[in-house]
């Protein structure tokens, strides 16, 4: 999580910067809310009343829904009858940092120039704020920090990416052998599948090693 709060009421936020529209932000949502699940809502021995509420707040630079608004907002309600709600303890705010000013607050709009990076002068909670983004950004240990901490995220998806390939070879390998396939087809399936991520000697070991 990028920002992860709790309040005096044990209530979670979830805050997260999102700058690309990846089209995918309702599942990103959902995954979001699913790594809650599993880490902080539900202690060992409790109920499902005990859960935690959570509220997912997503700073877009763009706007999901080409409606122009500046906040979008869902809560969980029956389709044909908005009165109904189911109390699922789950609150989730979009914030459309190019949306059109329409009734908002003050802070809301603040907040939004200051996600534009332009100069908010309201209170010292956004004089805070833009004293330390400059202090951050002036500091070359920081930026080094951060381009360090970007190079291992990459590194580690990339891992990640590699392992799923893997996997599935060998998943594939398996399913040939159960079926007879001769050796030269095993191959011949790899390389059509996987030859332009492993060499041919490389796919011959993954079949040696089955």
């Amino acid at each position: 999580m990028d920002v992860s709060v709790e309040d005096h009421e044990h209530n979670l936020y979830d805050l997260e910067m999102q700058v690309k529209d990846k089209k995918d932000l309702g599942r990103r949502i959902r995954y979001y809310i699913s790594k809650y699940d599993q880490r902080y809502t539900l202690n060992k021995g409790k109920t499902y009343r005990n859960m935690k509420n959570i509220t997912i707040i997503f700073f877009c630079m763009f706007d999901p829904f080409k409606q122009g608004k500046i906040r979008y907002s869902f809560h969980w309600t029956e389709d044909s009858d908005q009165t109904i709600k189911l109390s699922a303890g789950i609150d989730i705010i979009i914030i459309n940092a190019k949306g059109k000013p329409n009734g908002e607050s003050n802070d809301l709009l603040g907040l939004v120039d200051l996600i534009n990076d332009c100069p908010v002068h309201l209170n010292k909670y956004f004089d805070w704020a833009q004293k330390k983004i400059k202090e951050l950004n002036d500091d070359p240990k920081w930026r080094d920090k951060i381009m360090d901490y970007e190079t291992r995220l990459l590194e580690e998806k990339q891992e990640g990416k590699e392992e799923a390939t893997i996997t599935g070879l060998k998943k594939l390998i398996t399913v040939l052998k159960n079926l007879s396939s001769p050796y030269d087809q095993i191959l011949h399936q790899l390389e059509l599948t996987y030859g332009d991520q492993f060499t041919k000697k490389e796919l011959e070991d993954f079949i040696k090693q089955a």
